[in-house]
């Protein structure tokens, strides 16, 4: 592994972006927006009047040449090139003192096409550093972005769900990075609250469902067993491609339209209910009508309150949806066979 020191000017990074040569691939990077309108505004403040901490980068070889994966600052870049495209405004700040003129000026509600010049040229200017890391023959990319992100990550508070997307292999973690940024179950159909996505909620949705699909055993559904799983387990692609056609299921049940019932504890349960059933046409029917008709403390909702992560809620989930998709089955010929005999005797 060698280790390069590079520097590029806040223009030239964007300009990189726009082009592709720094990329934002990497399965374990938090998704982009994790960070308030403050947050943002005093990132672009610090570019002004005091530093911003260095990149972190794998360099990537190319037919055209380099590119680099941000392995630590998508946040900081994407904000930064999310600014100088007008797409947030700075919330209220102190005033910067330019340092070509020593003049004070004010920046507060400003988009950057609203900048004085002066301002706009010294944020252009301003010098970004990139601590680019260059794989050699014989590394292990793997295991050396899992490395670093551990070490950038050492003393620092990072969620235990993010955490157990790092212990996964590669697929894994590729798996879960595409399905939460692309797949329209989790763009356009799921709730998770921001505080739930700040915690890699999202990531964790999809890690329980890929368990349960699996059929492999687990201790429970908390994310320090979560992790341990995934650092035990080998998990092929068969289970990865079976788990998204469940999403597409899901979504498709809620006419990919954004749905409350949509949440975390839903989705993997109800992934873990279509993979045990023969009849995917009706387990449809029965999630449509269940999440208009559930009731507090009924076969499911039982185990979904406290201690719902432990191994007899998490099965007792899929219990409790396959006993009331019997029930409604039942019902269901009940009222068809009504129905028929209605229908004859209006002919007679």
């Amino acid at each position: 592994m060698l280790r390069k020191p590079l520097s590029w000017s806040v223009k030239q990074v964007c300009t990189m972006i726009n082009k592709g040569t720094i990329t934002f691939d990497n399965p374990l990077q938090r998704p982009a927006g994790q960070w308030t309108d403050e947050d943002k505004s005093c990132l672009i403040h610090s570019l002004l009047d005091l530093f911003m901490l260095d990149i972190v980068a794998l360099q990537v070889k190319q037919e055209k040449g380099n590119t680099y994966d941000i392995l630590d600052g998508l946040q900081r870049l994407t904000n930064i090139h999310g600014f100088k495209n007008d797409k947030w405004v700075l919330t209220e700040l102190p005033k910067i003192k330019l340092e070509s003129t020593n003049e004070l000026v004010n920046i507060s509600g400003l988009k950057f096409s609203e900048l004085p010049e002066e301002v706009k040229d010294e944020i252009n200017g301003y010098t970004i550093t990139f601590k680019a890391v260059e794989l050699e023959p014989d590394d292990d990319e793997e295991e050396v972005v899992r490395e670093i992100f551990r070490r950038l990550n050492k003393g620092t508070k990072v969620s235990g769900e993010h955490l157990a997307l790092v212990s996964a292999q590669k697929n894994v973690q590729n798996f879960v990075h595409r399905v939460i940024t692309e797949h329209k179950l989790f763009t356009d159909v799921a709730k998770f609250t921001d505080k739930a996505v700040l915690k890699s909620d999202k990531q964790m949705t999809v890690l329980q469902s890929i368990i349960y699909v699996s059929g492999l055993d687990f201790c429970t559904f908390a994310a320090k067993d979560i992790e341990k799983f995934f650092m035990t387990n080998t998990i092929t692609d068969e289970v990865l491609n079976h788990t998204e056609q469940l999403f597409d299921v899901i979504a498709n049940v809620f006419n990919n339209e954004h749905n409350k019932f949509c949440t975390k504890i839903n989705i993997s349960s109800f992934a873990g209910f279509l993979n045990a059933q023969d009849n995917q046409e009706q387990a449809k029917d029965f999630i449509t009508w269940y999440s208009k008709n559930s009731k507090p403390g009924d076969a499911y909702k039982n185990n979904c309150g406290a201690g719902s992560t432990k191994k007899e809620k998490v099965n007792g989930r899929i219990k409790g949806l396959k006993e009331l998709f019997d029930k409604w089955q039942v019902e269901q010929e009940q009222r068809q066979e009504q129905t028929e005999k209605e229908d004859s005797q209006a002919i007679a």
